[in-house]
Protein backbone atom coordinates (compact mmCIF):
# COMPACT_ATOMS: atom_id res chain seq x y z
CA UNK A 1 0.00 0.00 0.00
CA UNK A 2 2.88 2.36 0.84
CA UNK A 3 4.44 1.72 -2.58
CA UNK A 4 1.14 2.49 -4.32
CA UNK A 5 0.83 5.77 -2.38
CA UNK A 6 4.42 6.61 -3.29
CA UNK A 7 3.85 5.88 -6.98
CA UNK A 8 0.59 7.85 -6.93
CA UNK A 9 2.35 10.80 -5.31
CA UNK A 10 5.16 10.61 -7.89
CA UNK A 11 2.60 10.57 -10.75
CA UNK A 12 0.83 13.63 -9.34
CA UNK A 13 4.12 15.50 -8.99
CA UNK A 14 5.12 14.53 -12.52
CA UNK A 15 1.78 15.61 -13.97
CA UNK A 16 2.01 18.92 -12.12
CA UNK A 17 5.51 19.41 -13.48
CA UNK A 18 4.44 18.67 -17.06
CA UNK A 19 1.37 20.91 -16.75
CA UNK A 20 3.51 23.63 -15.21
CA UNK A 21 5.93 23.44 -18.13
CA UNK A 22 3.09 23.69 -20.65
CA UNK A 23 1.76 26.75 -18.82
CA UNK A 24 5.24 28.23 -18.61
CA UNK A 25 5.56 27.84 -22.38
CA UNK A 26 2.29 29.67 -22.98
CA UNK A 27 3.31 32.37 -20.50
CA UNK A 28 6.72 32.70 -22.17
CA UNK A 29 5.08 33.01 -25.58
CA UNK A 30 2.87 35.85 -24.34
CA UNK A 31 5.62 37.59 -22.37
CA UNK A 32 8.12 37.66 -25.22
CA UNK A 33 6.03 40.51 -26.68
CA UNK A 34 6.48 42.60 -23.55
CA UNK A 35 8.80 45.59 -23.18
CA UNK A 36 10.23 43.75 -20.17
CA UNK A 37 9.85 40.00 -20.83
CA UNK A 38 11.73 38.98 -17.67
CA UNK A 39 9.44 41.00 -15.43
CA UNK A 40 6.39 39.75 -17.30
CA UNK A 41 7.43 36.12 -16.93
CA UNK A 42 8.52 36.37 -13.30
CA UNK A 43 5.46 38.36 -12.21
CA UNK A 44 3.11 35.75 -13.63
CA UNK A 45 4.98 32.56 -12.77
CA UNK A 46 5.69 33.69 -9.21
CA UNK A 47 1.96 33.95 -8.47
CA UNK A 48 0.72 30.87 -6.59
CA UNK A 49 -2.21 30.41 -8.95
CA UNK A 50 -0.04 30.30 -12.07
CA UNK A 51 0.71 26.59 -11.75
CA UNK A 52 -2.82 25.31 -11.44
CA UNK A 53 -4.88 28.09 -13.01
CA UNK A 54 -2.89 29.26 -16.03
CA UNK A 55 -4.35 26.94 -18.63
CA UNK A 56 -5.58 29.57 -21.08
CA UNK A 57 -4.49 32.99 -22.26
CA UNK A 58 -7.50 34.54 -20.51
CA UNK A 59 -6.45 32.94 -17.24
CA UNK A 60 -2.88 34.14 -17.72
CA UNK A 61 -4.17 37.66 -18.24
CA UNK A 62 -6.16 37.46 -15.01
CA UNK A 63 -2.98 36.40 -13.23
CA UNK A 64 -1.08 39.30 -14.83
CA UNK A 65 -3.74 41.75 -13.64
CA UNK A 66 -3.67 40.15 -10.18
CA UNK A 67 0.11 40.63 -10.06
CA UNK A 68 -0.33 44.33 -10.85
CA UNK A 69 -3.05 44.58 -8.20
CA UNK A 70 -0.86 42.92 -5.56
CA UNK A 71 1.93 45.33 -6.47
CA UNK A 72 -0.44 48.30 -6.14
CA UNK A 73 -1.67 47.08 -2.76
CA UNK A 74 1.89 46.68 -1.51
CA UNK A 75 2.76 50.17 -2.74
CA UNK A 76 -0.34 51.57 -1.09
CA UNK A 77 0.84 50.01 2.19
CA UNK A 78 4.29 51.53 1.65
CA UNK A 79 2.74 54.98 1.19
CA UNK A 80 0.52 54.51 4.24
CA UNK A 81 3.60 53.67 6.31
CA UNK A 82 5.35 56.80 5.00
CA UNK A 83 2.29 58.88 5.88
CA UNK A 84 2.38 57.61 9.46
CA UNK A 85 5.60 59.57 9.96
CA UNK A 86 4.58 62.59 12.00
CA UNK A 87 7.57 64.66 10.87
CA UNK A 88 6.44 65.00 7.25
CA UNK A 89 6.48 68.40 5.68
CA UNK A 90 2.99 69.47 4.53
CA UNK A 91 3.98 69.48 0.83
CA UNK A 92 5.42 65.97 1.06
CA UNK A 93 2.35 64.79 2.94
CA UNK A 94 0.07 66.23 0.24
CA UNK A 95 2.01 64.45 -2.49
CA UNK A 96 1.93 61.14 -0.65
CA UNK A 97 -1.79 61.51 0.06
CA UNK A 98 -2.43 62.11 -3.64
CA UNK A 99 -0.39 59.03 -4.52
CA UNK A 100 -2.22 57.00 -1.88
CA UNK A 101 -5.55 57.94 -3.46
CA UNK A 102 -4.18 57.15 -6.93
CA UNK A 103 -3.07 53.70 -5.81
CA UNK A 104 -6.43 53.01 -4.16
CA UNK A 105 -8.12 54.02 -7.42
CA UNK A 106 -5.74 51.80 -9.40
CA UNK A 107 -6.55 48.76 -7.23
CA UNK A 108 -10.28 49.34 -7.82
CA UNK A 109 -9.69 49.73 -11.55
CA UNK A 110 -7.68 46.51 -11.64
CA UNK A 111 -10.50 44.74 -9.79
CA UNK A 112 -12.85 46.06 -12.47
CA UNK A 113 -10.41 44.75 -15.11
CA UNK A 114 -10.59 41.27 -13.61
CA UNK A 115 -14.40 41.42 -13.55
CA UNK A 116 -14.39 42.50 -17.19
CA UNK A 117 -11.93 39.73 -18.06
CA UNK A 118 -14.17 37.14 -16.40
CA UNK A 119 -17.02 38.44 -18.58
CA UNK A 120 -14.71 38.17 -21.62
CA UNK A 121 -15.14 41.93 -22.21
CA UNK A 122 -11.68 42.73 -23.55
CA UNK A 123 -12.57 46.29 -24.55
CA UNK A 124 -13.58 47.02 -20.94
CA UNK A 125 -10.38 45.42 -19.67
CA UNK A 126 -8.45 47.80 -21.90
CA UNK A 127 -10.36 50.82 -20.49
CA UNK A 128 -9.81 49.81 -16.84
CA UNK A 129 -6.13 49.00 -17.33
CA UNK A 130 -5.57 52.36 -19.03
CA UNK A 131 -7.37 54.09 -16.16
CA UNK A 132 -5.07 52.37 -13.63
CA UNK A 133 -2.03 53.42 -15.68
CA UNK A 134 -3.30 57.00 -15.80
CA UNK A 135 -3.82 57.08 -12.02
CA UNK A 136 -0.24 56.05 -11.34
CA UNK A 137 1.14 58.37 -13.99
CA UNK A 138 -0.60 61.14 -12.02
CA UNK A 139 1.25 59.99 -8.90
CA UNK A 140 4.52 60.06 -10.84
CA UNK A 141 3.80 63.56 -12.10
CA UNK A 142 3.09 64.71 -8.56
CA UNK A 143 6.35 63.18 -7.37
CA UNK A 144 8.28 64.87 -10.17
CA UNK A 145 6.71 68.30 -9.95
CA UNK A 146 6.07 68.79 -6.25
CA UNK A 147 7.89 68.29 -3.01
CA UNK A 148 8.22 64.76 -1.80
CA UNK A 149 10.04 62.94 -4.54
CA UNK A 150 10.63 59.52 -3.05
CA UNK A 151 13.10 57.36 -5.00
CA UNK A 152 11.56 54.10 -3.81
CA UNK A 153 8.03 55.22 -4.67
CA UNK A 154 9.23 56.37 -8.09
CA UNK A 155 10.74 52.92 -8.67
CA UNK A 156 7.55 51.23 -7.47
CA UNK A 157 5.57 53.37 -9.93
CA UNK A 158 7.81 52.22 -12.78
CA UNK A 159 7.35 48.56 -11.90
CA UNK A 160 3.59 48.99 -11.50
CA UNK A 161 3.33 50.68 -14.88
CA UNK A 162 5.28 47.84 -16.51
CA UNK A 163 3.00 45.26 -14.87
CA UNK A 164 -0.10 47.07 -16.15
CA UNK A 165 1.40 47.43 -19.61
CA UNK A 166 2.16 43.69 -19.61
CA UNK A 167 -1.49 42.93 -18.80
CA UNK A 168 -2.57 45.42 -21.46
CA UNK A 169 -0.28 43.76 -24.02
CA UNK A 170 -1.70 40.33 -23.20
CA UNK A 171 -5.22 41.73 -23.51
CA UNK A 172 -4.43 43.16 -26.95
CA UNK A 173 -3.10 39.79 -28.06
CA UNK A 174 -6.37 38.16 -27.05
CA UNK A 175 -8.61 40.48 -29.04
Amino acid sequence: MKQFAGVLFLCIVLLSFVAGNANSGMISDLCKHSDDPKLCLSSITSRPESGEFAGTSNQIEIIAISAASANASATSSYIKKKLSNEDLEPAIEDTLEDCQKNYQDAVEQLDDSISAMLADAHADVDVWLRAAISAIESCGSALDSRAGNDAELSQRNKVFLKLCKNALMINKMLT
